[in-house]
């Protein structure tokens, strides 16, 4: 239970002549931000989509071979309905986490991911915030799972304090 990331937004440098570096991006499209496409610039906020789309694969059960534009675009359109309230949250967990989290944190996390993959990298939250909402969940539900071995434990109410941007 120790993941690891590799292989999104991976960056290689080539050496040209007169040893300059020319930066020439190489990864899994389906990780990588549409505004690099239009830009062919790199940012954190690029990162940060990135790793929200990590988070929904991590939610969804999704297997990662499988993505590609189309597939991660079902996959942001399906999350957004959830967090929107238009589709039901067992629509888009894995069945296999439903036992490690509760269904608030479950729904706080995947809130935070869809707003990682907005698509303006203005209405994306700082890789901070993003950790602050994900411990938050963690701990809550550590505190909910305390509570159910220890009935004397009373949990918190989880945090919402991100907000779903439309972009």
């Amino acid at each position: 239970m120790k993941p690891k990331l590799s292989d999104y937004g991976l960056f290689e440098s080539l050496w040209m002549k007169e040893n300059r570096v020319f930066p020439d991006v190489r990864g899994t499209i389906g990780y990588m931000d549409p505004e690099y496409f239009m830009s062919g610039e790199m940012s954190s906020a690029g990162d940060i989509y990135s790793f929200g789309i990590v988070i929904l694969q991590l939610l969804s059960g999704q297997k990662l071979i499988e993505l590609n534009l189309d597939a991660r675009e079902q996959l942001k359109r399906k999350a957004t309905d959830v967090v929107m309230g238009k589709r039901p949250v067992t629509d888009f967990q894995d069945p296999r986490i439903r036992e490690s989290i509760t269904s608030a944190d479950f729904e706080s996390i995947l809130q935070t991911a869809v707003v990682c993959v907005s698509s303006s990298s203005m209405a994306r939250p700082t890789i901070n915030l993003v950790f602050e909402e994900l411990d938050k969940a963690w701990k809550h539900t550590q505190l909910e799972m305390t509570a159910r071995e220890d009935k004397s434990v009373l949990p918190t109410t989880p945090s919402k304090s991100l907000e779903l941007v439309r972009a």
